[in-house]
C-alpha cells in the first residue's frame, strides 16, 4: 500500500480565475482540475516542469459558508495543506490520539474521502486528510495535453461543473517557474515533528530551529516561531520580488519570518 503523499497547498481568494490567469501569465501555471460545490469552487494548478514543481489550489466562495467567513476574518491567503493517506480512518484515530481536533469526516464517498485537522496555536492552518480510489495523471501527461478525463480524477461529494475553468487555456502561459517547498511557522517544533514526521510519515531532517519534511509530491519546511501559520512557498523563476497572496509569498527567499495566522 502506498504511503502518505503531499497533494497541495491551498489559498483562499475572492476570484480563482483571476488569480489563475495571473499565475499562468507570470509563472507558466498549468491547470490540472477544478470543480464547483454549493459554497465554493476550486482550481488545482501545477507550477513547474514534469520533473520539478508543486501543486497549488485556489479556493473561491460561491455562497455564504466557511470560506466567506475565512475571507471576511483574514482576507486572501493560505487556507489548508492537503495530504493523501492510505487509510483515512486509521489516520484520524491516530490524530485524535495526539490530541488533535478532527472535524468534517466523510468516509462514504470513495472518489474523495476526507477529514480536517482544525487549526490550532501550534500550526495555525487547516490540515486536510484525504483518501481516494482515483489519482491524477503524472505531471508530464498533464503538461503535454489539455485533455482531462474527469471521470478518472479525484472528485468531491456533490461537486459539479468539472470543466468550469477551461477558459484559462485562452491565457498564454509565461516562462515556467518552479514552485517548491511550503513554509510553515510553528510554535511547537517537537509537536510538529510528531504530527508531520510520525502521523503523516514524512522524511525528517533539521535542527532546533526548523524541520525539513518531505513526501512524494512535495515538501514542507517548519520554522520555529512565536506565531503560527503558512508563510509562503519557495519559487524559482517568476517575477522579481515574487508574488504575494495576502500575507503569504511565493518567492525565492526563505519565507519564514512573517506568519499569516
Amino acid at each position: 500500500m502506498a504511503g502518505v503523499t503531499l497533494d497541495h497547498t491551498s489559498f483562499a481568494v475572492h476570484d480563482a480565475m483571476g488569480w489563475a490567469r495571473r499565475l499562468r501569465r507570470e509563472l507558466g501555471a498549468t491547470p490540472i482540475f477544478g470543480e464547483r460545490l454549493a459554497e465554493f469552487g476550486y482550481l488545482l494548478l501545477h507550477v513547474g516542469t514534469a520533473d520539478e514543481g508543486a501543486r497549488l489550489q485556489l479556493l473561491e466562495p460561491r455562497d455564504e459558508g466557511f470560506l466567506t467567513r475565512f475571507l471576511d476574518a483574514r482576507g486572501e491567503g493560505p487556507h489548508h495543506i492537503t495530504f493523501v493517506v492510505p487509510d483515512l480512518r486509521t489516520t484520524v484515530v491516530r490524530a485524535r490520539a495526539l490530541g488533535l481536533t478532527v472535524v468534517g469526516e466523510d468516509y462514504d464517498h470513495p472518489p474523495w474521502r476526507e477529514a480536517f485537522i482544525a487549526p490550532d496555536r501550534r500550526h495555525g492552518v487547516v490540515i486536510q486528510l484525504a483518501q481516494s480510489d482515483r489519482s491524477y495523471p503524472p505531471a508530464g501527461r498533464l503538461l503535454s495535453s489539455r485533455t482531462r478525463v474527469v471521470e478518472d480524477f479525484p472528485s468531491s461529494r456533490g461537486a459539479t461543473e468539472p470543466l468550469w475553468w477551461t477558459g484559462l487555456w485562452e491565457t498564454a502561459p509565461g516562462p515556467v517557474a518552479r514552485l517548491g517547498t511550503t513554509h510553515l511557522a510553528s510554535t511547537d517544533l517537537e509537536f510538529s515533528r510528531l504530527v508531520f514526521g510520525e502521523l503523516l510519515e514524512a522524511r525528517v531532517a533539521g535542527d532546533d530551529s526548523e524541520l525539513d519534511l518531505s513526501w512524494p509530491g512535495g515538501s514542507v519546511r517548519v520554522h520555529a516561531s512565536d506565531r503560527a501559520g503558512v508563510t509562503g512557498m519557495s519559487l524559482r523563476g517568476g517575477p522579481a520580488g515574487g508574488i504575494a497572496i495576502g500575507p503569504a509569498r511565493l518567492d525565492d527567499r526563505t519565507p519564514g519570518a512573517s506568519p499569516t495566522c
